[in-house]
């Protein structure tokens, strides 16, 4: 009994006892609130007020929108879409770009049929499409019907374009004519013979129809076997060959020639 008792005096003295914290706080809070200067508070039981502060995820949601739409655009560019671009660089001073866009180089079809030797005064035309290029004339040089290309790309000392005939011709009586150009002037070109026994048509290996250089324009050569080395067969010549290397002509890297009109023209 005397233990009951003292257990009511205890909860009139304490009057907080029995209380959850949620009504101690709205005690706490109204008393704070609403009690006057000089009325003392119910409660000496401080209050304590926790703030928990959460992730500020809103403010990343932009950079998320900006990354996504980025990479959305990204992938769709690069999976659904081909670009070409089409880059030309074009110096007016530089002659391989000159020669592809010449309009002067078309020479006109020409008669295949052989002619007799007294038949046209402008001789017998041969065709270029059987000239095969070594050294530096392989990588640029073209050919036609009618014309060679002749473009010095300077990887090899020596650039060479050979015509070899289907079978050996006879230049005893006559001359070789053709007409070359450069595609800004100052070029060279030197012309070589060999018989079917492999021998040089001159002393000196090649002759320089145009001692002066190419120019601009086109020029006319005329080439004549007569005087040819000692040993060479003028009736069995086999190829002919153009010469237009830095060694041989001291023509320069990217230099171009043109020639059109090979032919045969037979003396009277």
């Amino acid at each position: 009994m005397s233990k009951i008792l003292e257990a009511i005096k205890a909860s009139q003295k304490d009057p907080s006892k029995g209380k959850t914290s949620h009504e101690l706080t709205q005690e706490q809070l109204a008393d704070i609130y609403f009690s006057s200067t000089d009325k003392p508070p119910k409660s000496e039981v401080p209050m304590v007020i926790k703030v928990i502060e959460t992730p500020r995820w809103a403010s990343l949601v932009p950079w998320v929108i900006a990354a996504v739409a980025f990479l959305i655009t990204a992938f769709s560019l690069f999976s659904t879409k081909r670009i070409f671009l089409d880059f030309q660089l074009i110096d007016e001073k530089n002659p391989y770009w000159a020669a592809i866009n010449n309009p002067d180089f078309s020479p006109e079809p020409q008669p295949t049929v052989p002619l007799p030797p007294s038949a046209n005064a402008e001789g017998r035309p041969i065709s270029l499409e059987g000239v095969s290029f070594e050294g530096a004339a392989r990588l640029k040089s073209s050919k036609n019907k009618q014309g060679l290309t002749l473009i010095n790309s300077s990887v090899a000392p020596f650039a060479r374009a050979t015509l070899y005939f289907e079978s050996p011709v006879d230049l005893g009586r006559a001359k070789i004519v053709f007409s070359a150009k450069g595609a800004r002037g100052g070029e060279n070109i030197a012309v070589a013979f060999k018989d079917a026994g492999n021998n040089l048509a001159f002393t000196r290996g090649k002759v320089y129809p145009f001692p002066n250089g190419l120019t601009a324009r086109w020029q006319k050569a005329e080439i004549s076997l007569l005087d040819s080395a000692p040993g060479f067969d003028k009736s069995r010549v086999a190829n002919l060959r153009f010469d237009f290397g830095s060694k041989d002509t001291e023509n320069k890297s990217g230099d171009v020639i043109f020639i059109k009109d090979l032919r045969v023209v037979y003396f009277d």
